[in-house]
């Protein structure tokens, strides 16, 4: 029996496919240190995936947490975290996602899922409150992550089953594979969807009844009423509501040349003026959608009504859509780039790794690297919508030039040499999503991202979007307000890992919090909220600390397969080539003035700095003395200044 604990569901579900054997856990001896989600998933890996135990390998977890909050009235607390061994960098392997699955995993009466082993034959896991079972799959293999949401809700005569699920990319292992729940909401990045597909794991359906109880309902409510009244009074969410973050890419090309267009090769996209969310929203949207206990529904169902993808439909998307389809392959019809997200959401690709090897076959046929021989007779030249819709189904079935492409750019070139690899666009291997040169804020936290690049780690998406007096008063950074300043930016960055940790542990949208606008959900806000849930006494220090322990854990992970200070680096083109059009032209990422912000970073990390690597004085301080202990162990510790 596991004890009654005010906001968590109190349990880990423990699931080795190998044995099928199901067991429980009581999530009590993980809480204090990392609170729930992210926080206490990497630790689990941290300690149960070693060195030498890659991510198809059946002896690797794959761990599914909810946040502290989830389930209860909190604004945004939606949110849940897979974790696993990266399938592009062999270290840590996070991604989130929204909707309805994580809510429904905590009524069921598990904050946790731990997956282990692999099956003998395609599964899929039910969790219908205590009930649990591994039921067989082997019907559902090969089909969509649509169809297979059908089929399972009736086979078990329930339509309000919620699903995490793996499409034909999972299966087929698939770097660029994802896990989708709610149709189209992506755990995005890291190749998650195909450690689950080398599980023989096809879904995981939920079913719960129970209720999730605070320690202090009165407090609690009347915490999530205010915060509730603060997101929709904030500035300009007005506009933000109706668009959500279609907003940012035609706000960052138009303001800065903010965008990666073809490739990276420019961040001013001529064509945008004829790709405006309000023109998408007015054509297209049908209703708006929104995840569990969110205020804003910032999601739209799309349908297209006529034309060549007549019929075509399904749950909207954000500005990584956009910016994948649109600017970085050129594409400039919202019809194609609907369609070309619905092949993704039903064939579990995440978008941002599928449109960087694209982006990288077209920049290679574009210089005559690849030819026509190369791509089974596909014309990769940008804008080609009707090649990449094919590249998309290729890529995740594995087919033709589709298995080449399903690597990553990285190994892609480096399997086809020709001078490729200077147009593979990756950090720690993993295909780039994000522009570097417009703010030196963001291209510092998307570069030192334990997952192998990524905005939603340390990337202060309210960089250049608040005043001076707003950057110091809430980051304690005035140089927050100038985007092309590298001076503070690495404290900005640091606070924001550590924050973000904290938001991904709660189960809280990013997007309803300081990582976007000072007037959102802050860190005072979270731990108000904590302390009335849980009935524990915590205050901002206390779970910033817990947020810069985790991120420490997940620094850990990636030092034991051998990430240094050289993994913290951006492609050349972000040194090399300065924007070329719009207004940001001239903008650049000078080598030598990141390297010193690098060098800030790692001392405010309290890292060393010629290394990359934590120190003992450092995790000792974060309570982490038994990781301390095995990195030395390894030889992957540095000395502190004053060991030195």
């Amino acid at each position: 029996m596991v004890d009654k604990m005010h906001a968590y569901a109190g349990k880990i579900l423990r699931v080795n496919l190998s044995s099928e054997k199901i067991t429980i856990e009581p999530i009590t001896k993980y809480t204090t240190r990392f609170l729930g989600g992210r926080g206490i998933n990497q630790w689990i890996l941290y300690n149960e995936v070693k060195p030498g135990i890659w991510p198809f390998d059946p002896a690797n977890r794959l761990v599914f947490g909810t946040g502290v909050l989830v389930g209860t009235p909190a604004p945004g607390a939606c949110r849940y975290t897979v974790d696993s061994k990266n399938v592009y960098t062999g270290g840590v392997g996070s991604a989130n996602s929204g909707g309805h699955f994580g809510p429904e995993l905590k009524f069921a009466g598990y904050d946790h899922v731990v997956i282990q082993g692999r099956s003998r034959k395609p599964c899929y896991l039910w969790i219908d409150d205590d009930k649990v079972e591994v039921k067989n799959a082997e019907h559902l293999w090969g089909k969509t992550t649509w169809e297979t949401d059908d089929l399972i809700r009736e086979e078990l005569k329930d339509d309000d089953i919620q699903l995490a699920d793996i499409g034909p990319a999972g299966e087929n292992l698939v770097r660029a594979a994802c896990i989708i729940n709610n149709g189209a909401r992506a755990a995005g990045r890291c190749g998650l969807g195909a450690v689950m597909g080398s599980k023989n794991l096809k879904a995981i359906a939920v079913r719960g009844t129970g209720a999730i109880e605070v320690a202090e309902p009165q407090r609690f409510m009347k915490l999530a009423e205010e915060l509730l009244e603060k997101i929709n009074n904030a500035p300009r969410m007005d506009f933000f509501k109706p668009y959500g973050t279609m907003t940012v890419a035609q706000h960052d090309n138009d303001n800065w040349s903010g965008c990666p267009v073809r490739n990276f090769q420019d961040g001013y996209w001529e064509k945008s003026k004829n790709m405006r969310c309000e023109d998408l929203v007015k054509r297209f949207s049908k209703r708006s959608l929104g995840c569990f206990s969110c205020p804003i529904s910032c999601s739209h169902w799309l349908s297209i009504p006529a034309g060549e993808f007549k019929g075509v439909s399904g749950e909207g998307f954000d500005t990584n859509t956009i910016n994948n389809f649109g600017y970085k392959l050129n594409i400039n019809s919202w019809p194609a780039i609907i369609k070309a997200h619905v092949l993704c959401s039903q064939y579990g690709l995440d978008v941002d790794n599928t449109a960087g090897s694209i982006a990288w076959a077209m920049e290679c046929y574009q210089r005559g690297i690849l030819t026509k021989e190369d791509t089974d007779g596909l014309e990769l030249e940008w804008g080609n919508y009707k090649a990449v819709l094919e590249l998309i189904k290729k890529i995740a079935m594995r087919e033709g030039v589709g298995n080449l492409l399903a690597e990553g750019s990285k190994r892609a070139s480096d399997k086809i040499g020709r001078g490729s690899q200077k147009y593979a666009m990756h950090i720690k291997e993993q295909d780039l999503y994000e522009t570097l040169r417009y703010r030196k804020g963001w291209a510092l936290g998307v570069i030192v991202s334990p997952r192998g690049g990524g905005h939603l780690r340390g990337a202060p998406a309210f960089e250049g979007n608040v005043s001076p007096g707003e950057a110091e008063k809430y980051y304690g950074v005035r140089t927050a307000a100038d985007r092309k300043a590298y001076e503070g930016k690495a404290k900005i960055v640091t606070w924001m890992e550590n924050f973000k940790a904290v938001l991904d542990s709660v189960g809280i949208c990013s997007l309803l919090s300081w990582w976007k606008s000072p007037h959102l959900i802050g860190p005072e806000d979270v731990a108000s909220l904590l302390e009335a849930a849980t009935g524990r006494h915590v205050d901002v220090q206390e779970i910033m600390k817990i947020g810069e322990r985790i991120h420490n854990v997940e620094k850990a992970i990636n030092v034991r397969v051998g990430m240094k200070r050289k993994d913290d680096s951006p492609p050349d083109r972000f040194f090399k080539e300065p924007i070329k059009s719009g207004p940001g032209k001239g903008d650049i990422l000078e080598r030598d003035k990141f390297e010193k912000m690098l060098d800030e970073y790692y001392e405010l990390r309290g890292w060393d700095k010629r290394t990359g690597l934590p120190t003992r004085s450092t995790l000792e301080g974060l309570g982490l003395k038994e990781v301390a202990d095995e990195l030395e162990k390894y030889g992957k510790i540095a000395e502190s200044a004053k060991e030195r």
